[in-house]
């Protein structure tokens, strides 16, 4: 995440004022990329409904009437929203060919407005999205073929070492346990280690970051999640015969639940230099 924001920020410097910002999510519409009805006070006569342009159509506005300057619209989570919903018409128009004063330039009668658009070609479009998000699966192959992909993959050499513990191998060795018991696409970010300076803030990210998105991933799989963070950090619950006999048949006697376990501080590193030993 942090890497992925930090090529965005450093790519839109050189835009300055001319840049625009705007998250999908599930329910981002037409309406609200493109234009669509609102309702519009009155001058204290109640509310009316008006015609008024979405954010994307503000920015080509924009960049029409200032063709000697390039313009930005970054889109971050771009695979959150229903994208032909979302896009429409301008699933077309985004095309490099397909723009204002281009060889193949095309204009559409907007549905609302019912005035002609197009997109001019000094906007930039950028979208952002995590490939470990299941619904990139649905990113409607008509807006795949219209950008260019570019990866940002975990940078291990940007973290320090804490407490004698290169977490840069930590992420290393961590990612590549992932990568062969899922896939690559679920590896973790070195943002969740960039501000980490203590044995305290590694151990709350540790706790509360990182090991709750791979519970996540490996669900009711302690086998798995235990092949991922080692035996230090997962062990088997040890139940008393007491505790055994009172359960009775409720709980298979063959077979062994695991758990995440709270270790001390000493026994946080000797995990984590299992983990490297491994």
């Amino acid at each position: 995440m942090y890497k992925r924001q930090f090529w965005v920020r450093e790519f839109g410097r050189q835009f300055g004022d001319r840049q625009d910002f705007v998250t999908f999510h599930q329910s981002f519409s037409y309406e609200d990329f493109v234009e669509g009805w609102r309702p519009v006070s009155n001058e204290g006569d109640g509310m009316r409904y008006k015609v008024l342009p979405g954010i994307f159509r503000a920015v080509c506005k924009r960049a029409e009437n200032d063709p000697e300057h390039e313009y930005l619209l970054v889109i971050d989570e771009i695979n959150r929203a229903n994208i032909a919903k979302v896009f429409g018409e301008l699933i077309t128009l985004i095309e490099d060919d397909k723009r204002l004063g281009e060889k193949n330039a095309l204009q559409t009668t907007l549905t609302y407005s019912g005035e002609k658009f197009g997109v001019p070609r000094n906007l930039y479009l950028v979208g952002t999205m995590n490939t470990a998000d299941r619904s990139i699966a649905l990113l409607d192959i008509a807006l795949r073929r219209r950008f260019t992909f570019i990866e940002v993959a975990p940078n291990p050499d940007l973290l320090p070492a804490v407490d004698g513990i290169p977490l840069s191998a930590v992420l290393r060795r961590l990612n590549e346990r992932i990568t062969a018991v899922l896939d690559r696409d679920h590896q973790i970010g070195h943002s969740y280690f960039m501000n980490v300076t203590s044995l305290a803030d590694l151990r709350f990210v540790w706790e509360h970051r990182v090991v709750p998105l791979l519970q996540e991933y490996f669900y009711n799989d302690g086998e798995r999640l235990r092949a991922i963070l080692g035996d230090r950090f997962v062990q088997p619950i040890s139940l008393s015969q007491a505790g055994r006999a009172t359960l009775g048949d409720v709980v298979d006697p063959d077979a062994t639940t695991l758990l995440v376990v709270e270790l001390s501080d000493e026994g946080f590193l000797e995990g984590l230099q299992g983990l490297l030993d491994g």
